[in-house]
């Protein structure tokens, strides 16, 4: 098991949900074992993705809570943070409860919120801080519009509240006359304005899907003239690791994704960025749509499923190399428990709550969208040859994922409850 110290072999043992023993030997009668001592299998504290659309609500046709969950659970994931972009929109207390509840009914692995930009500051009230780790800020539809007034109060009220606020960078001014023209200029100037901005409140800001070598630049630039007035850290995806333009002139629509693939050097980058600490985090941007929705390049929307890709693109980039398996650990585990400060979790160790993630690092297969769990049944990595996936998933000491199949019919747990006793 992978352990903050590296990998040691040994017993675990969860009670009520949270790890109370590791030990080298195991010595007592338990009520149940799992064995995973076999050549390639290791046992990583449960993965967390920062950023994925579960839909429902009367987008349920594209995924729903449950659909999302159990993409998660076999994609190895024990924790996901869920995109406020839902229709209705998720930025008032009253649809907050709602979505909260749905989730607690349907939820297969535990779940956090991000709340969205309010249209009125009467809604930003105490059952935000309550039900949602964070806030998220599409710049293009709410910074560089009318909106902006809005955006400078969760920049407020979450400074006060000592929340990460999460913002996808990307300045319009810079698009193009088609819809997917979206240069690496537009994300460097985002970037470079919303931490102005947030520096004044001293905010916790978090850049997701970084996707350019300029737009790294532009983040490290000023995360280093900065520093102490803005706690900054950014994510990026596999597609912008592993996919470049050249990728979605070949799949076409179903590469389709915001902000847009890039170039080899970029990816090159973005790798680099990885291994050296400069990008704190890997996310999936699970960003599932109708199939119909993805076919004509102009009108196609942008995303595409990635929960169940994300871990073994990684693993692959493990085997060859490229990352190391702590790299991997740091970056779906340990910094996103940082970022969004939740209790208890990205590592192995007495007290934690007893999240896993097991892999098998020798597993081959090919991607093969029909198998997802997700109501999406495409992505633009079908047919590619992997190495390493998930073969287990436990959440708080519960197998949600094994042997190939989902074995939990729910039980999801909001992460703001993480703290609670019990």
């Amino acid at each position: 098991m992978f352990m903050p110290g590296g990998i040691s072999e040994g017993f675990v043992s969860v009670v009520n949900g949270r790890i109370v023993r590791i030990e080298k030997n195991l010595r007592r009668k338990v009520d149940s074992f799992l064995d995973f001592r076999k050549a390639g299998v290791v046992v990583l504290p449960g993965l967390i993705d920062m950023h994925v659309h579960l839909r429902d609500f009367t987008l349920a046709r594209e995924e729903s809570i449950l659909t999302g969950t159990r993409a998660a659970a076999r994609g190895g994931f024990a924790v996901v943070l869920d995109m406020p972009n839902t229709k209705p929109r998720l930025n008032s207390p009253s649809l907050l409860r709602r979505r909260d509840a749905l989730a607690r009914r349907r939820a297969v692995v535990d779940y956090g919120f991000y709340y969205g930009t309010p249209e009125k500051m009467k809604d930003l009230t105490e059952t935000v801080p309550m039900l949602c780790v964070g806030f998220k800020i599409y710049m293009v539809e709410e910074f560089y519009t009318e909106k902006r007034e809005m955006v400078d109060g969760v920049l407020r009220f979450a400074s006060r509240k000592d929340m990460p606020v999460v913002v996808h960078a990307e300045n319009p001014e810079f698009f193009g006359s088609k819809g997917h023209e979206r240069p690496p200029e537009a994300e460097a100037s985002a970037i470079g304005h919303i931490v102005e901005v947030a520096s004044k409140h001293h905010s916790r800001l978090h850049i997701t899907h970084l996707s350019s070598s300029l737009g790294l630049s532009e983040f490290w630039t000023k995360k280093k003239s900065l520093r102490g007035r803005v706690d900054l850290s950014t994510d990026t995806c596999p597609h912008y690791l592993l996919l470049t333009v050249k990728d979605l002139l070949k799949k076409g629509a179903v590469a389709k994704v915001y902000p847009p693939l890039r170039g080899d050097e970029d990816r090159e980058v973005l790798l680099r960025g990885l291994r050296n600490g400069r990008i704190d985090a890997v996310t999936s941007d699970h960003a599932p749509h109708l199939i119909e929705e993805k076919q004509d390049m102009e009108t196609a929307s942008g995303g595409f499923p990635g929960l169940e890709t994300t871990l073994p693109l990684l693993l692959t980039l493990v085997n060859k190399k490229k990352l190391r398996l702590g790299d991997i650990v740091r970056l779906c585990s340990v910094a996103p428990s940082k970022i969004l400060r939740i209790p208890r979790v990205g590592e192995i160790r007495e007290g934690n709550w007893g999240n896993f993630t097991v892999v098998d690092l020798r597993r081959d297969h090919r991607i093969n969208p029909e198998e997802f769990e997700s109501k999406a049944k495409y992505t633009p990595f079908e047919g590619m040859l992997v190495k390493g996936a998930p073969i287990c998933t436990i959440v708080r000491g519960r197998p949600v994922f094994l042997d190939g199949e989902i074995v939990s019919k729910g039980g999801g747990k909001n992460v703001k409850t993480y703290g609670e006793v019990g």
